[in-house]
């Protein structure tokens, strides 16, 4: 199906009273919370974009005033979300098809995360379809049309998950690597949680778990990279004083993204490019030269090189160092020339990046 004959509701007509602030127009990041869901919305494609307002429906307006939205008022607002939701789909037009249930407290869903709601449903196996960040259900479920005259007729006692809940048989879960599926802003400790989450810029660690595992990464890959992610945390902390601008969360990301393509040939590349084509050009970056490094000795200590080396450093999830690991790589290529000569050009970069930490630090290297 199109995206023309899909819309989304987003819910903006409650009092925030836990949070003791109007939700809708927090911001986060250079944007709000109301227009920064209407951006991704219309970064996915939908046009049909339906705003159901309640309380503070002035200053709503006043944000609005310039955007191609629907604006529908509930005038029963306090009877709670669900009542906003049927005055929403009440107000729908006849064209649409399936929409999304968006709450503005959850405000941080990204396109990707759409896309891939959006692409399931258009098989046309189920007529439900709920995002699942690591095994629990999130925001925003992408809902039939054929639902609206249940979701119509329904009392709201239990609200809109009892009413969806007798459909479940019509229900399929979407893996996604989105943890903010998951994170509202009830109170202003969540609010926080929210405005960290978005300046990371980067996935975190259970996102980059959740991209593993959709990449379906062997387990032991995984252990792997984990173990490389804290020699990373290590190697910062050894570093720490030495005036090296270095994004902490970027190069743990790395670390736990690095084999993101281990079965696939020259990976490092391989898995670079997914990484950029997924909006994490610098994590590709670092990533692309985790298997082989030029080390300009007369440049600064860089991400690549910490990289580099904490992989060298880990053999499969044990800590053991660059001499033990890359012993047993010679002795398991002996008769490959070729072979030998990058083993040798590796452990000469590994070499070079010791003594760059050394030079830094003024210590001698130690691991483990």
């Amino acid at each position: 199906m199109s995206k023309d004959n899909m819309a989304v509701l987003i819910i903006a007509a409650g009092y925030s009273s836990r949070m003791h602030d109007f939700k809708p127009l927090l911001p986060l990041g250079k944007t709000k919370a109301l227009k920064r869901l209407i951006q991704t919305y219309q970064k996915h494609g939908i046009k049909h974009i339906y705003v159901v307002t309640g309380h503070n429906q002035e200053e709503i307006l006043k944000e609005l005033k310039d955007d191609d939205v629907a604006i529908v008022y509930n005038e029963k607002y306090d009877n709670g979300m669900f009542s906003s939701i049927q005055k929403g789909l009440s107000m729908m037009s006849e064209a649409i098809e399936a929409f999304y249930m968006q709450p503005v407290d959850i405000p941080l869903v990204k396109v990707e995360s759409l896309e891939r709601l959006y692409n399931a449903y258009k098989s046309g196996h189920k007529g439900l379809i709920y995002p699942i960040f690591l095994g629990r259900k999130g925001h925003p479920p992408l809902i039939d049309i054929k639902y609206k005259n249940s979701i119509l007729v329904s009392d709201g006692e239990g609200g809109l998950k009892q009413v969806l809940e007798a459909f479940k048989d019509d229900a399929l879960h979407v893996s996604v690597c989105d943890q903010s599926v998951m994170m509202d802003m009830d109170t202003f400790e969540d609010y926080g949680a929210l405005v960290a989450y978005e300046a990371l810029g980067v996935p975190n660690e259970k996102e980059c778990l959740a991209i593993l595992e959709q990449n379906e990464v062997d387990e032991h890959i995984i252990k792997h990279t984990q173990a490389v992610g804290k020699i990373v945390l290590r190697l910062l902390d050894k570093i720490s004083k030495c005036n090296l601008n270095f994004d902490k969360n970027e190069l743990l990301a790395a670390a736990l993204l690095h084999d993101i393509s281990r079965k696939e040939k020259n990976h490092a590349f391989v898995g670079a490019q997914k990484l950029r084509l997924m909006g994490y050009k610098k994590v590709g970056d670092i990533i692309e030269t985790h298997m082989d490094i030029d080390v300009d000795m007369n440049q600064p200590l860089n991400e690549n090189e910490l990289l580099f080396l904490a992989d060298k450093l880990v053999s499969e999830d044990e800590v053991c160092g660059f001499e033990e690991r890359f012993e047993k790589a010679r002795i398991k290529c002996k008769d490959n020339l070729e072979a030998l000569e990058n083993i040798n050009k590796r452990v000469q970069a590994t070499r070079n990046i010791i003594r760059k930490i050394e030079n830094l630090t003024r210590k001698v290297f130690s691991y483990g």
